[in-house]
């Protein structure tokens, strides 16, 4: 995978840049109108009040859901990557015997792009949010998004902004709508579809690796990277016979890419982090190690005979800056915002 992100990013660097008539006489026949209640509503056109209406929806549901322990009333008013996290959410909380984490969200600011009516619907809400005691305030970018006209909008991504870290200015028009930008776009310095694919290259090949010169090196990339390499090479672990294999991918979840002001651009999209922890058998006669704490809620015993698969769902939010007139290795897309964690564990049933 990662070769065929490197080629691409080398190209991403080098871009400059019908009812017919039988011809019988026949008679004219008056169709009769159809019946309204056999047709379907008119599609609801996404403005800044639809979102406003969908995200409070959202915030009143989600905390009923978690204040109650209702798993399934929370991932009702969830999607994708979101909807992995939240049953996570609920499956640790049963595990510690703790209730769900619940949340309380400021004065939203609203990113309502002007899409097509006959495409998926998306937008992208950032506000303050913090616990119900009001600790650990922070700034959240959340994605919402409908397939279709006549579904409920529900939330699909949510990456939580980086400690004084400052918010991009995105674009937004005198009518208060955003800019939608194409997941292709060859504008920016990275086309948006290829964020994902970029990042999960820097995370698995480390800093010598072609993406550095369009992304920066952070805790979330080459940071990432550092942390893998540190923990295979562990000497206690090495003695214990233990071994890390970590592969990091895009997803298939949705993107939203907006304008910024600057002419750049901001991106919320997700990835995967999958880890295989294998036991050398000729290490240790038990044969078995601890389960790692973020994977214990998601499995029953206490420990593993010889291998552990640990799956994370990790999003991100990333602003990417339009491509320079020259080549400047300067300028490169950074990543100012994360959340995630494990939402599944295993071990081989054989």
């Amino acid at each position: 995978m990662n070769k065929a992100v490197a080629s691409t990013l080398v190209a991403v660097l080098t871009i400059t840049a019908a009812a017919g008539c039988s011809g019988k006489p026949h008679r004219t026949v008056r169709a009769s109108p159809v019946a309204a209640e056999s047709s379907s509503p008119p599609p609801e056109p996404l403005t800044p009040d639809v979102a406003a209406k969908a995200f409070h929806s959202f915030v009143n549901n989600d905390d009923v859901a978690r204040a109650s322990g209702d798993e399934r009333l929370a991932l009702w008013w969830t999607s994708e990557g979101q909807s992995q996290l939240t049953a996570a959410a609920f499956r640790r909380a049963v595990a510690a015997g703790d209730p769900v984490p619940r949340y309380v969200y400021g004065k939203p600011v609203f990113y309502v792009p002007h899409l097509l009516l006959t495409g998926p619907q998306w937008f992208v809400v950032s506000a303050r949010r913090t616990t119900t005691d009001g600790k650990d305030p922070h700034t959240v970018y959340m994605g919402f998004l409908r397939t279709k006209s006549v579904q409920r909008w529900r939330l699909s991504a949510l990456a939580v902004l980086d400690d004084k870290q400052k918010p991009p200015k995105v674009a937004v028009d005198s009518d208060g709508y955003a800019k939608a930008l194409a997941t292709f776009d060859n504008a920016l310095l990275i086309p948006p579809r290829l964020v994902p694919s970029i990042q999960a290259t820097l995370a698995e090949e480390g800093p010598q690796n072609v993406a550095a010169q369009v992304m920066r090196a952070g805790k979330y990339t080459t940071g990432y990277y550092a942390t893998d390499q540190k923990a295979m090479k562990n000497k206690k672990a090495k003695k214990a016979g233990l071994h890390n294999s970590v592969v990091y991918a895009a997803t298939s979840f949705p993107i939203f890419p907006l304008a910024t002001a600057d002419g750049g651009g901001l991106v919320l999209y997700a990835l995967s982090r999958d880890t295989v922890i294998t036991k050398s058998k000729d290490k240790d006669k038990s044969d078995r190690f601890p389960v790692p704490d973020d994977a214990a809620p998601f499995l029953t015993s206490k420990s593993v005979k010889s291998e552990i698969d640990i799956s994370q769902t990790m999003q991100y939010v990333a602003v990417v800056p339009a491509k320079p007139k020259k080549e400047d290795g300067t300028v490169k897309a950074q990543i100012i915002g994360a959340d995630g964690g494990t939402v599944k564990a295993s071990v081989p049933t054989k």
